[in-house]
């Protein structure tokens, strides 16, 4: 894998944790948009909708549980795998530049910062670790967060 390939890979925890929120907020608009219809019933007759508007929502909110469950399950082995691979790094300048950089998702300003480094120092060793970064090329059997 290149540089490039490499960074985006590791960038999949970040995303994996957006993407994760993401669901977790539409099933909460879901549940809202729930009790709204409630209180909207009435036994009049002629009012409007089939009646079927409480058992859609419900379905729909349970759909939507099911994926984001599914994608919390994905997100957790994408954070797992990203994981290991920068806890296998050996140097602990290193391993704490990728744990900040990727697990954090801080800047290299604020990383240069935390470790009391150069930034431009802070940019080579990253290039340099993520270079020797042994990440074997895997084709995604799922599509993952960062797959859109």
């Amino acid at each position: 894998m290149t540089y490039e390939e490499k960074v985006r890979w590791l960038r999949r925890y970040q995303d994996s944790l957006r993407r994760e929120q993401e669901l977790a907020e539409e099933v909460e608009r879901l549940q809202s948009e729930a009790t709204r219809i409630t209180p909207l019933l009435s036994g009049m007759p002629g009012g409007p909708g089939d009646g079927q508007k409480v058992p859609r929502a419900v379905e729909r909110i349970n759909e939507e549980k099911k994926n984001l469950e599914k994608q919390i399950s994905i997100c957790l082995e994408i954070r797992r795998e990203i994981i290991s691979k920068i806890e296998m790094v050996s140097g602990q300048r290193e391993h704490e530049i990728l744990r900040r950089r990727y697990i954090l998702g801080q800047r290299f300003e604020d990383i240069a910062c935390a470790l009391n480094l150069d930034c431009r120092w802070i940019r080579r060793l990253h290039y340099k670790v993520v270079v020797n970064l042994e990440i074997k090329k895997q084709i995604p059997a799922n599509k993952g967060p960062a797959d859109g």
